[in-house]
C-alpha cells in the first residue's frame, strides 16, 4: 500500500469531487474542503463529451446525469427587432453527438457529491498558508487550525488560490481571449418551454433559455471586448459595464438589464485560459480549471476536469509511493489533450460573435465545423485502465 495516503483536495466544483472519488477508489484517504458555505445551486449548463462519458460511466453516475440532463428542444435565432431568423433542434443545438450529455452545473456537482458521501467534506473552510516539507505539506487554515497532509490537490477553479500560493507568476499565464460572459436567473417572462432564444450581432450575444423549471429562465450576456475592468471581481463595476455595453441594443436587452439587478445568482467573468508547463510542484498538484482552463468557448471544461481527475488519481495509484513519478506521468499524459482542447477554444474565439448579424448559412456552417472538431478534441486521449 502506498505511503502517500492522506490527501487534501481544495474546491467542490467538478474536478474536486471527481478526484476525491478516484482517490478513494484507489485506496487513498482524501478530504475535500470548499471556501463557500454550500454548493452553488443552478448555474450554467455543462457538457460531458467524448472520453469523459466513459469516466462518468465508470463512476456509475451516467444514468443519474441523463435523468437530470437539460432538455432544450429548439433554439430560435432572432434579430434586434425580435424577428426569428432561423431555428435549430435537438442535441445539435449544443454541438452534442451520441451519448454526450448536457447538465446544469449545480446538478452535476450534486450528483458527484452524492458519489463521495463517505468522504470528509468541510464547507466554509479556506487555506491561509501552505508550507511544503520533505515528507509532508503543512496547511494552516483560516480558522486557525493546522494540519499535515501527504499531498495537496488544488481544484479551485480559474481564480485558484492554491495556484497563486504555490506557483510563481512566471510558472503560469492567464490568457484572456478577449471575451466576457455573464449568466443569471430571471423570471420566465417570455414563457419559454424547453427552449431558448438568442441574438448574436455586432460582436455581442444575448441568450435566454428555460428548461426544467417553467417559472425560471437563465439569461446570458457575452461580448467580445478589449476593455479591462479595474476590478474583475467587483460586481458593481461588472453590472455597470454590461449596462453601458447592452443598453438600447435591441430585442430584450433593456428588460434583461433591469432583471439583472434583482437576480440572486449573478455571475460574471472574463473568458480566459490557464497556460502552464507543469501542473505540479513538490507535493502539490492542480486539476481542472485551476491548472488548464480551456475557457467556456471550448465547451470542454467539464470533460477536462473529469479526465484530469481520473488520470491524476490513477497515476498516483499506479506509482504507489512515488508521487513524483505519478505527477510526471500526469503532466505527460494530459498535456496533449489539454493543448488540443485549448487550441479549439482559441479557434472558436476567432469565429464566434460576428461583427454583423449571424445568418442562417453562417450559423449552420459553424455548427457543422464545431461538431467535427469537437468529435476530434473530445476524444484526443486514450484513457489508461488503472487497477483498483
Amino acid at each position: 500500500m502506498s505511503r502517500v495516503k492522506k490527501i487534501l483536495v481544495v474546491g467542490a466544483g467538478v474536478a474536486g469531487p471527481a478526484v476525491c472519488y478516484w482517490l478513494n477508489k484507489f485506496g487513498f484517504s482524501p478530504t475535500l474542503i470548499e471556501k463557500n458555505k454550500t454548493i452553488r445551486k443552478g448555474g450554467y449548463a455543462m457538457d460531458v463529451r467524448g472520453v469523459a462519458v466513459n469516466i462518468i460511466k465508470k463512476i456509475g453516475i451516467y444514468k443519474a446525469i441523463c435523468d437530470m440532463r437539460t432538455q432544450i428542444e429548439y433554439s430560435h435565432y432572432v434579430d434586434a427587432q425580435g424577428n426569428i431568423l432561423h431555428e435549430e433542434y435537438g442535441e445539435k443545438i449544443g454541438y452534442r453527438q451520441g451519448e454526450e450529455v448536457e447538465i446544469v452545473r449545480g446538478n452535476l456537482i450534486e450528483i458527484l457529491m452524492q458519489a463521495i458521501s463517505n468522504i470528509p467534506c468541510h464547507f466554509n473552510q479556506a487555506i491561509d498558508r501552505i508550507v511544503q516539507q520533505d515528507e509532508k505539506v503543512v496547511v494552516k487554515f483560516k480558522d486557525g487550525q493546522t494540519e499535515n497532509y501527504d499531498l495537496l490537490i488544488g481544484a479551485d477553479g480559474l481564480h485558484s488560490a492554491i495556484r497563486r500560493m504555490v506557483f510563481t507568476r512566471e510558472e503560469y499565464h492567464l490568457l484572456n481571449l478577449g471575451f466576457y460572459i455573464s449568466v443569471f436567473s430571471i423570471p420566465n417572462y417570455l414563457n419559454l418551454k424547453h427552449s431558448e432564444m438568442q441574438l448574436e450581432a455586432k460582436e455581442k450575444l444575448m441568450h435566454i433559455s428555460s428548461d426544467e423549471n417553467p417559472n425560471t429562465a437563465f439569461a446570458e450576456f457575452m461580448l467580445r471586448s478589449k476593455h479591462e475592468l479595474n476590478d474583475i471581481r467587483d460586481e458593481k463595476e461588472q453590472k455597470n459595464f454590461l449596462r453601458e455595453t447592452f443598453q438600447d441594443t435591441g430585442w430584450e436587452a433593456n428588460n434583461l438589464l433591469q432583471l439583472m439587478e434583482n437576480s440572486g445568482d449573478f455571475y460574471f467573468d472574463s473568458i480566459t485560459q490557464v497556460k502552464m508547463n507543469s501542473w505540479t510542484k513538490g507535493r502539490i498538484a492542480l486539476v481542472g480549471d485551476a491548472g488548464y482552463c480551456a475557457s467556456p468557448l471550448s465547451g470542454q471544461g467539464t470533460s477536462l476536469a473529469l479526465v484530469g481527475a481520473y488520470i491524476l488519481a490513477g497515476e498516483l495509484r499506479a506509482a504507489e509511493e512515488n508521487y513524483s513519478l505519478a505527477f510526471a506521468r500526469y503532466n505527460e499524459l494530459l498535456h496533449p489533450f489539454v493543448e488540443a482542447n485549448q487550441s479549439f477554444g482559441s479557434q472558436v474565439s476567432e469565429t464566434f460573435l460576428v461583427p454583423g448579424e449571424i445568418s442562417k448559412e453562417i450559423a449552420e456552417q459553424r455548427t457543422e465545423n464545431f461538431l467535427e472538431k469537437l468529435q476530434t478534441v473530445s476524444n484526443a486521449i486514450t484513457l489508461p485502465d488503472y487497477p483498483c
